[in-house]
């Protein structure tokens, strides 16, 4: 693993971002400021980055460069930055004496005549410098301002380590890996429901570890830890990672393993596993009964022409509040008031009867009496059965509203 400076790092723009589905849980841990280090690993290969040239304190382009590449290789190995290098064919002004950021040119010629200048430890993203002779305007030698860009993001692996200690339940069966997330053979996996001390967390780009000894280097995906298991509520197809549909799918009562929530074309997801996720709504949702008949409205609180009757069972995708009012989200830019679901507690003044309806008339339900100063919920606003004001109380079920406080 290969520490950067502040200033390559800033040149390469690295940020990590990591999305955890649940907040830490501690206990029994005592707090101390948490130490937060940032780094990177190289990934071995050849990588082209851009290269600019520029009269000397000027954004003016040079005009003895302009025949230098306008892209250059690096080569990393064993995770160092090692050569920068570029290849000029036969035909190309010769340049020699070629020095950059203060490294000097190793050329080899091949075959065809093409020659390749090799610069070692030259490589440096943003500015640098580079002097040079240009054979066919004679020995003086020209100095010029480079500019390297930035490796591309394949060829490093953002590294952030905290030394927070805290108490965690594994949720899944965990196997142990190695500062590098390569399995270590002979450690025993970390069984589901037991609660481990973790000594800090690794993040290597997006997947992020939690440490599990103090001293030794083993660490367990944070996503067996931090994830949860979820119960559909409804069936549902299993989507990719750009949020499209594929034919694999699940029934209603189906429980699955989440990694993570995030979101997707605008849309929460969990990741049931290696892209493939199952859309939120479909497990956070909940079903309910309206008791009292409901009118559809849109996010703006304007009537649809849709209308539920109470007993109605509906999927309740979210709730919302709307005009200081607790909606229930049941389809697409479609809401019902959630009182008509989950009712208000009122307490009565006096004892009352239960009444039902029939042939348009209220009468009563059964033999038994409510107390007075017993609490009842009631659904929704108070109806009107042959002129009088009653409360819903349950579905088909009524109370006179002048017998509550």
């Amino acid at each position: 693993m290969r520490k950067i400076t502040k200033s390559l790092l800033t040149a390469l723009s690295l940020a990590t971002s990591v999305v955890s589905l649940a907040p830490a849980v501690s206990a029994g841990v005592a707090s101390a400021a948490v130490k937060t280090t940032k780094s990177i690993e190289y990934r071995d290969g050849t990588y082209a980055v851009s290269a600019e040239f520029y009269d000397v304190g000027s954004n003016v382009n040079s005009t003895e460069a302009s025949l230098l590449p306008t892209m250059m290789n690096v080569v990393i190995k064993n995770g160092k930055l090692t050569t920068l290098s570029f290849s000029l064919d036969k035909d190309s002004a010769v340049y020699s004496d070629l020095t950059l950021n203060g490294k000097k040119a190793k050329t080899t010629t091949d075959k065809n005549g093409k020659v390749t200048y090799t610069f070692t430890g030259a490589y440096k993203a943003g500015k640098g410098s580079a002097s040079f002779v240009v054979s066919s305007l004679g020995t003086d030698a020209f100095k010029a301002d480079m500019v390297l860009g930035a490796l591309p993001s394949k060829s490093y692996t953002n590294i952030t380590t905290t030394n927070a200690v805290a108490k965690k339940k594994v949720q899944r069966n965990s196997a142990v890996y190695n500062s590098k997330a390569v399995r270590i053979k002979g450690v025993k996996t970390i069984k589901a429901g037991k609660t481990i001390t973790t000594y800090g967390t690794l993040t290597r780009g997006t997947t992020k570890f939690y440490k599990i000894s103090k001293k030794a280097s083993q660490y367990i995906r944070a996503s067996n830890v931090d994830g949860k298991y979820i119960t559909l509520k409804v069936g549902t197809l299993v989507y990719d990672k750009n949020a499209k549909a594929t034919k694999e799918g699940y029934k209603p009562g189906k429980k699955l393993y989440a990694y993570e929530k995030v979101t997707l074309a605008g849309s929460k997801f969990y990741r049931i596993g290696t892209n493939k996720y199952v859309r939120a709504v479909n497990a956070d949702g909940k079903y309910i009964t309206l008791k009292h008949g409901s009118i559809a409205y849109t996010k703006d609180l304007q009537k649809t022409t849709v209308a539920y009757a109470e007993g109605k069972k509906l999927y309740a995708l979210a709730s919302a509040t709307l005009d200081n009012k607790k909606y229930y989200q049941v389809g697409t830019n479609a809401f019902v008031v959630a009182a008509n679901a989950d009712g208000t507690q009122r307490t009565l003044k006096k004892n009352a009867y239960v009444y039902k309806k029939s042939k348009g008339k209220a009468v009563r339900s059964g033999k038994t009496t409510w107390k007075k100063n017993s609490k009842h919920k009631t659904y929704g606003s108070a109806v009107t059965i042959k002129g009088k004001k009653y409360y819903i109380v349950a579905v088909g079920k009524y109370v006179v509203k002048s017998n509550f406080r």
